[in-house]
């Protein structure tokens, strides 16, 4: 039989080519290195607080700096991966974030010139994700694309982890621009590394993709279906959250239970290591006891962040550190491990010549509400203290929830009238 009769999602399935799991860990490795690389500016803030003489409010720019960047070119990198493959985008995009991270640690005298370089840092991080993401749809089968997908999307907390437990150390050891520097040369080693080992699945057939529109098509198809709209609103409240949580849960903890900035980062580091379980777990789970229903898995989780964000925010700071380190660990496991549900119901839902697409255009959204929050919750603390702001983070989810449900029950209802 011809392969051409299957569009290129649907090859992954006659496949017995062993080699989609070095795809698999060519593509978590990059997701890793380029965490080091890009979320490793978070665990940086208390430094450049203390460098810089930064409030909250100021010191968290430097996450809308590199989401911001993100916003910029997310639609066009996730165009040209559907357009040209993911191995050369995502390889020479990295190297180049790692590049601007290295130059950043060098040139940048002044916060203001620091933030330009964590832009060019965040414009090329936006490859990432849905070059990693378009290549676990493309290479495997369904029954095995939630595992994957758990799988290289614990390279973001594992990186995460990573980078809290060293970058801070090496910061206050030396300083923040030797631990900007190290996370230039990961991301560089990281882009090297996949330009060498990945292999686009087309590339590996002779055959050609599926033509995807050009890129303001795209924009409308995805804009267009509605379907898809409660649960990337849901995608947004969770983001904002988990990178809200990311920027100031160092400086809360150092504050109100009175640790330094090294122990708050580990504990930090410890909710990460939970997300990489949380990853992988979540999204076997949903697929092997709620078959096709993501979305249900996706709402616990949310609901279980509600749950546990307020039970931080109601310890006495005589809490131990045991207390402390269990309700991270939950705010780890379901805030950090969400991720693969949504982000492979949104690949599985998306037009087939535009999956990279997609996931850019939900992204965007996704990191134009991680350029809002962490520096209005920066001014509520400033303003009125962590418990308002807590507060205002926990509603918002709620009404993640309440969206992502409503279109559910929606969805329900339509396919029970046809």
């Amino acid at each position: 039989m011809s392969v051409t009769n299957h569009s290129p999602i649907d090859l992954p399935r006659n496949r017995s080519n062993r080699y989609r799991w070095v795809v698999l860990g060519v593509a978590a490795l990059a997701q890793t290195t380029a965490s080091i690389t890009a979320q490793g500016i978070y665990t940086l803030i208390p430094s450049l607080q203390n460098a810089f003489r930064l409030s909250e409010a100021t010191a968290a720019l430097a996450v809308s700096a590199l989401n911001g960047g993100q916003v910029v070119t997310m639609l066009m990198l996730g165009w040209l991966i559907d357009r040209f493959g993911e191995r050369y985008v995502v390889a020479f995009t990295m190297v180049l974030m790692g590049g601007a991270a290295l130059a950043g640690s060098v040139i940048s005298t002044s916060f203001p010139v620091l933030l330009l370089f964590f832009v060019l840092v965040g414009t090329s991080y936006a490859s990432v994700q849905p070059g990693g993401t378009r290549a676990i749809v493309r290479w495997f089968p369904p029954h095995e694309r939630g595992m994957a997908t758990g799988v290289r999307q614990a390279g973001l907390p594992l990186g995460t982890a990573v980078a809290a437990m060293a970058l801070p150390l090496i910061a206050t050891t030396y300083s923040w621009s030797a631990a900007l520097a190290v996370q230039g040369a990961v991301g560089i080693a990281g882009g090297i590394l996949f330009g060498l080992m990945h292999r686009d699945e087309r590339g590996m057939q002779g055959l050609p993709a599926s033509a995807p529109p050009n890129l303001v098509k795209a924009v409308k198809l995805v804009a267009g279906y509605s379907a898809l709209w409660p649960v990337m609103l849901a995608g947004a409240v969770m983001v904002t959250f988990q990178y809200t949580f990311a920027t100031h849960a160092i400086p809360f903890v150092a504050a109100r239970f009175h640790y330094s900035v090294v122990t708050a980062a580990l504990l930090f580091s410890a909710s990460q290591w939970l997300g990489i379980l949380g990853r992988v777990g979540l999204a076997w789970i949903s697929d092997r006891f709620w078959p096709n229903r993501r979305v249900r898995s996706l709402g616990f989780s949310m609901a279980i962040c509600v749950a546990a964000t307020i039970s931080l925010l109601v310890l006495p700071t005589s809490t131990t550190n045991a207390a402390l380190t269990a309700i991270f660990c939950v705010i780890g496991l379901f805030g950090v491990g969400w991720y693969p549900l949504y982000l492979l119901q949104i690949a599985e839902m998306a037009p087939k010549s535009a999956v990279a697409s997609t996931i850019s255009f939900s992204m965007t959204i996704n990191m134009i509400s991680i350029c809002i929050m962490p520096p209005l919750f920066g001014v509520i603390v400033d303003r009125f203290g962590y418990s308002p702001a807590w507060i205002v983070l926990t509603l918002l989810v709620v009404t993640g929830i309440l969206v992502l449900w409503k279109g559910a029950a929606h969805a329900e209802r339509a396919r029970a009238n046809n």
